[in-house]
């Protein structure tokens, strides 16, 4: 069997990892100061003395037709068969050793591909501190090279010069140069100096990651520009990862991904990577060191693995042992991130029972009686009563409450979840999941009198309700001044929402829909239960005018699903229409007939 080597378009393959590689040609800027970094930490490490100092110069030259970006560094340096090593094979890199080259940012050969980015040639002069002279070599996009022993002494370090292609000027005036530098290497531990008229240094400030707490807030307050609630330490021993997250001063969706400025050895990656802290940590955004994780070719993210996922877990335990804390260091530091941020706390109590035990009684939650915290519930009330959804909820609100029933909206994510929780805790608290109809259920029965005297009213109003799957009833319920009450069970509901839908959507979903509902069979109806201590019913009991007391019971029907929130059905918003038409002419021809 004869064996082929498979063949490759090199200047293809270097346009597609120069070009394509790279979110914004910018991130060259960051791949030739990340080089540089490099290079003077192995020099460090190599001489092992502490009167040996690194920088980094930056320099943009005019030029007559296009702008030259020079920059320069005193690290190890390149030896001629490094550069032919490293500078002439895709895939190799200097940096590789038997640690793993955990000090190191980038991979040197693929990093300085993204030059040809916004340069047709990459003019890089070297000497080793090993060697005694030095070699400049350029490289061009096509894969081909050259490379010259240079007669004039250099000392130890690396040069590079990238000329601008055309279209590129831009990126080498010198103001986006020196934003750009500053912009990924503020933090780094090595002088960045710009050289213009006078020599600038770029990255002296503090790091975000070394601040304490009162630092750390003025930092987001004066250059991200967000009062934030507090500001919490972050560490990872596993990634080697330092950093501040900072708490939202503002509520956030649930499934609202935050953007994190993540730095790798002190060199910015990106100002909005995601997935660092955990989902339900969607209330914080940070501000991270990592010198412990695996980056991917392009540096701009991490590989997802598993050790991501323990220091993931790590800095999630961060921010929860910070809660812990508050419930008795500042207790009403607590009570306002849980006020703007209980929809995040209420997510993690429900997964870890710790944070649950001591947060549960702070935690607000929809009730009959208002917007009240657990503690005030279990302290008013032995039995806590809830419902599944929101729409039952609403069925029920005004009914308990004109009956002094605390029941608690369950219908939200995570609060039902809760609820049933409770007993965990507080074995002595009874928590009952309710239903409309069992509220209904509690009203008062008519007694023989009077449901003799309602039989004619219940009968015409069954009639009227059968083609909307309801039935009539009627009982005695507080509050008075509500006629009617609309209840209905989830499969009842789930057919009618599935019918409405149908009516909005185009012919083709319709007829899906009504496959779906064709073969159901409503063993189920809603109810419409009529308040006997109504002054309205009663009267509509009492008129021997059968039009209006149908027209004032379709009204009912429709005012009922309202109450509700219930979408009406084409065929119910025709009752509302025809209903309101047939009241405006009956007080129009009253008035004539005056």
């Amino acid at each position: 069997m004869e064996n082929y080597h498979f063949k490759v378009n090199l200047k293809g393959m270097i346009d597609l990892l120069s070009n394509h590689l790279y979110s914004t040609p910018h991130v060259f800027v960051r791949e030739l100061i990340q080089n540089s970094v490099d290079a003077i930490t192995a020099r460090e490490k190599h001489l092992n003395d502490p009167k040996y100092k690194g920088q980094i110069d930056i320099e943009i030259h005019p030029g007559e037709d296009h702008p030259t970006l020079f920059i320069q560094d005193n690290g190890i340096g390149l030896t001629e068969d490094e550069v032919h090593q490293f500078l002439a094979q895709i895939g190799q890199t200097s940096k590789r050793n038997a640690d793993g080259g955990e000090d190191f940012i980038g991979r040197f050969g693929v990093g300085l591909l993204s030059c040809f980015i916004v340069s047709d040639e990459i003019v890089f002069v070297t000497r080793s501190i090993q060697s005694d002279y030095g070699i400049e070599w350029r490289g061009k996009p096509d894969g081909t090279y050259t490379l010259n022993k240079l007669k004039d002494r250099v000392e130890p370090g690396t040069r590079v010069y990238l000329k601008s292609k055309t279209g590129f000027d831009t990126y080498f005036e010198q103001k986006s140069v020196a934003k750009w530098v500053r912009h990924y290497g503020e933090y780094l531990p090595y002088p960045l100096y710009f050289h213009d008229q006078n020599r600038i240094q770029l990255n002296s400030r503090q790091a975000p990651w070394e601040m304490n707490t009162t630092e750390a807030l003025a930092y987001g307050k004066s250059v991200l520009q967000q009062d934030y609630l507090d500001a919490i330490a972050l560490e990872s021993a596993l990634g080697d990862v330092k950093g501040i997250a900072y708490l939202l001063p503002y509520p956030v969706q649930v499934n609202a991904r935050q953007k994190h400025r993540v730095y790798a050895k002190n060199m910015l990656l990106s100002d909005h990577m995601d997935k660092l802290l955990p989902e339900w940590a969607f209330f914080a955004t940070s501000i991270l060191n990592v010198n412990g994780l695996s980056l991917t070719v392009s540096r701009e993210s991490f590989h997802d693995d598993a050790r991501l996922e323990l220091v993931r877990t790590d800095l999630g335990n961060c921010i929860k042992n910070y809660l812990i804390q508050l419930v008795e260091a500042n207790p009403k530091r607590l009570q306002e991130i849980i006020q703007i941020h209980y929809k995040s706390i209420k997510a993690l109590a429900t997964t870890d029972d710790a944070l649950f035990q001591l947060f549960i009684n702070w935690l607000p939650f929809e009730t009959t009686l208002g917007r009240i915290t657990m503690s005030e519930v279990r302290k008013n009330h032995t039995k806590v009563y809830y419902t599944t959804s929101v729409d039952e909820f609403r069925q029920i609100n005004k009914i308990a409450r004109a009956q002094g029933i605390c029941v608690i909206n369950g219908g939200y994510v995570h609060d039902s979840d809760l609820i049933e929780k409770m007993q965990w805790i507080d074995p002595t608290l009874i928590t009952e999941k309710i239903s409309p109809t069992m509220i209904t259920q509690k009203f008062n029965d008519l007694v023989p009198s009077e449901r003799q005297t309602t039989y004619t009213f219940i009968k015409l109003a069954n009639e009227i309700l059968q083609p909307y799957f309801c039935k009539a009833v009627i009982k005695k319920f507080e509050p008075h001044h509500l006629p009617v009450l609309y209840t209905t069970s989830e499969e009842a509901l789930y057919l009618r929402t599935t019918t409405q839908t149908a009516e909005e959507v185009s012919p083709l979903f319709s007829s899906i829909m009504q496959k779906i509902t064709e073969n159901q069979v409503h063993t189920e109806t809603a109810q419409l239960c009529f308040n006997y201590h109504n002054p309205i019913v009663q009267k509509l009991i009492n008129t021997t005018d059968n039009q209006l007391q149908k027209s004032t019971i379709e009204m009912l029907y429709v005012q009922a699903l309202l109450l509700g929130h219930y979408p009406l059905k084409q065929e119910e918003m025709n009752l509302l229409n025809e209903g309101l038409t047939q009241l405006v002419d009956r007080g129009l021809n009253q008035e004539e007939n005056k």
